[in-house]
Parts: C-alpha cells; structure tokens; sequence
C-alpha cells in the first residue's frame, strides 16, 4: 500500500511531500522505502528549520519567536538523527529545493498577520505530519526506521499543542489556509 504524497505548507519548514512509498507490513522491505521515507524527512527537517529561522526574524510575539526557536532546535536535532541513519544505510539524502511560492507568501505576510498565519500553518501541517509519520511508522517493515519514526513523534506532538496554544491565543488566519476557521487540537 502506498501512502498518498501530502504538499505540506513550505513556508514553514515541512516536507513539501511526506513519507510517500512507505511499503505496509504485508509488503516486501525495500531499500528503497527507507531511502523515500529518510528523505523526506531530511527535507522536512531542513524546512521546519528555515521557517523556524523566519519566524525569529519576522515574528511580533515573544512567543512565535520562541516557537521559530523550539523548531530550529528540535529539528537540527532530529535531522542529525535522519542522516545517521541514512549514512549507516548507505543512503544519499539529495538536497531538494524548497518551492519559494509559499515561503514568499509567509515573507510578504503584514507583520500583523504574520503570526496568525505562522501559528494556523504550523499547527494544520504538525497534524498532517504526525498522522503519516504513525502511518509510515505502523508500514515500514524496517526496525531502524520504525524506531526513528517513533522517536520524533513526541517532537511533533509537542509542536503542534504549541501551535494550537499559539492559534488560540492569537486567532486563526483566514490568508493560511484560505479559509478563516479555527483550527482544533487533536490528541
């Protein structure tokens, strides 16, 4: 079974496209899986790091800033993870470039709308996120991998309850996901 490709909002950092190919458990391990998955996830890693950078700079409250911070860490951290396991498994990460449309539209944001938006967005992809990463972890037959997936899970999820404080306390952005509706958490 294949897991659908999922655009993840690049102004923030994720994955433009997360875990696609993961094989299932009735499926035959492949190389090719891990390498998919382990991918994916550097370039998930190296965009949750560029937006967090973009919200220290573009962000009006102590807390989005704080926020932009806790990304940069938690994923430089956990990128470090992602390409250890790439090189015990002898897989290339290629750098893949981050599309700029949705990066242009967080930088073009008005500072007012700035971290309405980044809060809405984070909190929208760190749920999307962390449903394909239990899914990619529940179908990978490889233990290395499944480790690794359970492991940022609990970064993920501790993401996304900071989005969530963060839309509650400033309100959703209608310009993020083009709709103005108040996001819920999820546990």
């Amino acid at each position: 079974m294949k897991l659908r490709q999922l655009e993840v909002c690049v102004s923030f950092g994720l994955a433009a496209v997360l875990f696609g190919g993961v094989a299932s458990s009735a499926d035959k391990p492949s190389a090719a899986d891990t390498a998919s998955v382990l991918s994916k996830l550097h370039h998930s890693n190296q965009m949750e790091v560029a937006a967090g950078k973009l919200a220290q700079e573009k962000g009006q409250s102590k807390d989005v800033k704080s926020f932009g911070k806790m990304l940069v860490t938690d994923h430089s951290a956990a990128d470090k993870k992602v390409t250890q396991l790439a090189k015990d498994e002898k897989i290339d990460l290629a750098e893949a470039p981050m599309p700029a449309d949705k990066m242009d539209k967080l930088k073009s944001a008005s500072s007012a709308e700035f971290d309405k938006m980044f809060a809405s967005e984070m909190l929208d992809d760190h749920k999307k996120d962390i449903a394909e990463v239990k899914e990619a972890r529940d179908g990978t037959p490889d233990a290395k991998l499944k480790k690794l997936l359970a492991a940022v899970l609990p970064t993920l999820e501790k993401h996304r309850d900071t989005a969530q404080k963060l839309v509650d306390k400033l309100g959703p952005s209608a310009s993020a996901t083009g709709a103005g509706v108040t996001p819920t958490a999820t546990k």
